[in-house]
């Protein structure tokens, strides 16, 4: 069963950095992030703020707490002296199978960052794309041990996820760093999977109830069907089709969860 997820509400895209100690990055590092101290013309500036956007000149830390306007909303981040609750931890660091030392490293945590982009009217994509820059930013210029992508509940060693997030923008997403996608087996030996981390991208969660796939097929098919549809902002209608080849065609049924009411997009693939 999906690990519970401290997902965003429509219009908030939040993200968690562990560190082990309360040091602060400089305001330089998070505003070259997002291009709040580059010249007002083109560049992130240009794409992301507006180009006549500049940065609060009382752009710092207050008590641990930082924030700036966003567009029409708000850019926040605050030091919380705590670590992250355990219970939001221990299953996604369970099943991280690219992070061997994350249930050690994460319960090893002192403090975290809460990042946050609020409000406005900004594409849910390109949201994620500004908030993983923003928290590649912090992991650079902090203690940082963990990031905690909360909408996928995943967790990433920190070099790990600063390397991937240089290859982030909005026409190619980290598929790796926001979606998860879990395989369990079912009692007659057949395989299920299910993906988290689609919904907070405005598109259906992915489930397959019963699959006769090798596991690391049925991950990469899945994986790579996640990326396209949203690379793609493709919204598969119910009762089309989805394969890999010109001939191999699984049925979509739009239904609810295998795990609770919320809709999602079955794949029939027996």
């Amino acid at each position: 069963m999906p690990a519970k997820s401290s997902g965003s509400r429509e219009g908030t895209a939040l993200a968690m950095v562990a560190t082990s100690t309360e040091r602060l990055p400089a305001t330089s590092a998070i505003m070259a992030a997002c291009g709040l101290n580059a010249p007002a013309k083109g560049g992130l500036l240009g794409s992301i703020f507006g180009r006549k956007a500049t940065a609060p000149k009382d752009f710092d830390w207050k008590e641990g707490i930082l924030v700036a306007p966003f567009r029409d909303g708000q850019l926040a981040v605050s030091l919380i002296p705590a670590p992250i609750p355990w219970s939001e931890l221990e299953g996604p660091c369970a099943t991280a199978w690219w992070w061997p030392e994350a249930t050690q490293k994460m319960q090893a945590h002192r403090c975290h960052f809460l990042i946050g982009l609020l409000g406005g009217s900004m594409d849910p994509i390109e949201r994620r794309v500004i908030l993983t820059r923003l928290a590649s930013a912090i992991v650079q210029n902090s203690d940082a041990v963990g990031v905690y992508w909360g909408e996928g509940t995943l967790v990433h060693e920190p070099r790990e996820f600063v390397q991937q997030a240089e290859a982030v923008n909005a026409e190619t997403i980290p598929g790796t760093l926001w979606i998860d996608v879990r395989i369990e087996k079912n009692r007659d030996g057949s395989l299920r999977c299910f993906t988290t981390g689609l919904a907070p991208l405005g598109f259906l969660e992915i489930e397959v109830e019963q699959s006769r796939l090798p596991p690391e097929e049925l991950m990469g098919f899945i994986g790579d069907t996640a990326c396209y549809i949203v690379n793609g902002r493709l919204h598969i209608k119910d009762g089309e089709t989805m394969g890999r080849t010109a001939t191999e065609r699984y049925k979509v049924k739009h239904m609810a969860s295998m795990f609770d009411r919320a809709p999602v997009m079955r794949l029939v693939m027996t």
